[in-house]
């Protein structure tokens, strides 16, 4: 019923387990997968130094869309979260979530390599 192996099918097999494609990395310690959103733009809000309430406004500082813009790459990008929950977090319509998804964020695409080169 159970048969063993050869010591070629054992060389195989261990040639395999070597591939680094099979083998298992350790998670990240340095990212925190944040619960909710909210937790999320408060992270942004600190990082940017400005306040929620700021945040959720309608105004249109240079450093608010930079911090929304983030908050919509970091939301998508990292959380997997739909346009829809992310616009009812910023106090949005689902259609500035698309149009803060069109223009780049260098900053969540750098964060991002880093993830990636770290599980390499």
């Amino acid at each position: 019923m159970f048969e063993q192996f050869t010591k070629e099918q054992v060389r195989i097999l261990k040639k395999i387990c070597e591939n680094p494609i099979f083998k298992q990395t350790k998670p990240v310690q340095l990212v925190v997968k944040n619960k909710n959103l909210k937790d999320l733009r408060l992270d942004i809000c600190n990082h940017y130094d400005i306040t929620e309430d700021i945040f959720l406004s309608s105004r249109k500082d240079a450093i608010l869309i930079q911090a929304r813009k983030e908050f919509v790459h970091n939301a998508v990008k990292i959380r997997r979260v739909c346009t829809q929950r992310i616009a009812e977090a910023m106090n949005k319509d689902r259609q500035m979530v698309c149009y803060y998804l069109r223009k780049p964020s260098p900053e969540t695409d750098a964060l991002l390599q880093t993830f990636n080169d770290s599980n390499e």
